[in-house]
Formats: structure tokens, sequence, C-alpha cells
């Protein structure tokens, strides 16, 4: 079977390290992990990733960062892989915003700060599990 990863991206390398702890333990041994520090460099790994013949399983991206927001991130990721899943942490956010991003299906799930490890590996499962019902 092919690899598969998931990547993190956050401009707050605190939360960045919370995330890489909460995953790393759970999936590290499962998927390849990959982080980064802004929507440009997530950008980037995507990119090597899938030349790479990794399959992208979840994008885990903040929504308020410095240059790309998360939004418009996520939306250029759309366009690129349509397949993609994309779960947005964040602690500023519109009520208007995180609607449109759900009925958009830009995002599959927006989580607020501070979040609960259980939700994200409790998301990070449930999209292991459709993804690979649908790509086996």
């Amino acid at each position: 079977m092919n690899r598969i990863a998931i990547v993190a991206v956050d401009d707050e390398k605190l939360i960045l390290d919370s995330i890489r702890d909460q995953i790393e333990k759970k999936f590290g041994d499962k998927y390849q992990i990959e982080f980064a520090e802004s929507a440009e460099e997530g950008l980037d790994i995507c990119s090597y990733l899938v030349a790479e013949g990794v399959s992208l399983l979840l994008i885990i991206t903040d929504y308020q960062m410095i240059g790309i927001k998360g939004d418009e991130f996520a939306s250029i990721l759309r366009q690129k892989y349509q397949n993609i899943s994309i779960v947005m942490i964040t602690g500023h956010m519109k009520q208007e915003k995180f609607n449109e991003l759900i009925e958009s299906k830009i995002v599959k799930k927006i989580i607020e700060k501070p979040w609960q490890e259980k939700e994200l590996i409790d998301i990070i499962n449930e999209v292991s599990s459709h993804f690979l019902k649908n790509n086996l």
C-alpha cells in the first residue's frame, strides 16, 4: 500500500507542538506526519508529498495565520486536491464564516481552541476509516 500522510499547519509553534504530541503518539507508526509553520510551507509540503506518490489523508490547519489565512489555504487545497479532508482549528472565527466553510464543504470539521485531544483523535479516526474504505 502506498504511503499516507497527515499534514498539520499552524504559525504558532506551541500549537503545532501540541498537535504533534497528540497525533504522533497515536498515528506516528501508521501515517507519515508532516508539520508546517505557514500555509505557504504547507502547500510546498503537500505538493512534494503528492509528487512522491504519497496520499494526503488529512490537513489540519489553523484559521488565523500570518500571510495566507486558513480559509484561503483550505480553498487552495480544495482546488488542487478535491478529495482531501481538511480540519480547521480556530479560536477566532465568526459564526458566518464557520457556517460558510462547512456548508461549502471546503472543510470537513472545525475545532475550536482549546480542543480536547480525544476530539482530534476521533476526527482523524473517522477520516482514516472513510479514506481506507474508499481507497482499498
